[in-house]
């Protein structure tokens, strides 16, 4: 038992991203958005795993996800409908709940909701504290910048578009103390409906951006773009992190499918 504990306090430590706690509170411009590589593991078998009661909430959320992706698609820039958009956001959410910390060890499965919520905890202390938050996997400074407008580019300027996220009540220009804007930031993108809406218009600034830059567009953009920052097909590829999160995030679109497959028997019944 005791082997297993420090198995599982070492692994969280491996997950955490460091820079996520705060000293003096950084701006925004310095946060980053990457995360920690995975360690390289041989094989491309997936586990496309899903908690049953996380199961429950996306089945709960299909109509919201649908709702999100009708507002936040771009479909002549995107080349998707909307229920593709939707299919993505719902990649993502699968993905972003089974990380491959909890694939390497299996018994990490026990305890991530208690570290999901640790971390929650930690942005809400005040301290000033940038971890991400379930169930999208957002950080405050990501959503800070969502709530602005800002879509970062490559060549480290920063485009300002009207962006709206629906429900949120922040506004951003409202806080002199970031301490207290990450922290009211957080308890909005913990709550699942808004989660869905700041992830949707997230991979609204994934469209924006490739449509800028010219890149294609593709799920394994906007995949890359929410874990990393970015759209093109060559950084993608030579990134480590990104690389494996398209990797893993393709175990889940079968699943993400189904779901919104499910809607549509649903409502053809109905007529």
């Amino acid at each position: 038992m005791r082997r297993f504990l420090v198995l599982v306090i070492a692994l969280c430590l491996i997950s955490v991203d460091h820079a996520a706690f705060a000293g003096p509170p950084p701006t925004r411009a310095t946060m980053p958005q990457a995360r920690t590589a995975p360690p390289t593991r041989p094989g491309p078998t997936i586990e496309a795993y899903v908690r049953p009661e996380f199961a429950a909430r996306m089945r709960r959320l299909r109509g919201a996800i649908l709702a999100a992706a009708a507002r936040h698609n771009h479909p002549q820039l995107s080349g998707m409908s909307n229920r593709e958009f939707a299919e993505v956001m719902a990649t993502i959410l699968y993905n972003e709940n089974f990380g491959w910390a909890e694939e390497l060890a299996p018994p990490l499965r026990i305890v991530t909701p208690w570290y999901q919520v640790a971390q929650q905890q930690a942005n809400l202390s005040g301290m000033g504290a940038n971890f991400s938050v379930w169930p999208a996997n957002l950080r405050p400074s990501v959503a800070a910048e969502i709530l602005a407008g800002e879509v970062p580019l490559a060549d480290g300027s920063v485009l300002r578009v009207p962006l709206q996220v629906e429900g949120s009540r922040i506004d951003p220009a409202q806080f002199a103390d970031q301490r207290a804007l990450f922290a009211a930031i957080t308890t909005e993108i913990s709550d699942d409906e808004l989660a869905i809406n700041y992830l949707a218009a997230n991979l609204e600034r994934g469209i924006l951006r490739a449509a800028i830059e010219g890149q294609p567009i593709s799920w394994r953009t906007l995949a890359a773009w929410h874990n990393q920052g970015i759209v093109d097909p060559v950084a993608i590829r030579v990134n480590p992190t990104a690389r494996d999160y398209v990797r893993r995030a393709s175990a889940y679109l079968p699943l993400a499918r189904a779901l919104f497959a499910a809607t549509s028997r649903a409502e053809a019944r109905a007529v």
